[in-house]
């Protein structure tokens, strides 16, 4: 139709660095008090076991 689409950069320019670094901050920061609040009931999902051994497959 004769539209370009900016794309990301294009679109959010008006982001700058340090307001990326305070969006990054700030997630840092939940996440870090997630894992207090959660103590020892919160386990890491990641990496688990495979459903299967892989030397007998």
């Amino acid at each position: 139709m004769g539209h370009e689409v900016a794309g990301v950069e294009g679109l959010y320019s008006h982001v700058t660095l340090s307001m990326e670094q305070e969006i990054a901050d700030s997630l840092q920061t939940r996440w870090l008090r997630f894992v207090a609040s959660e103590g020892e009931h919160w386990k890491v999902p990641s990496p688990s076991a495979l459903p299967f051994d892989l030397e007998e497959w």
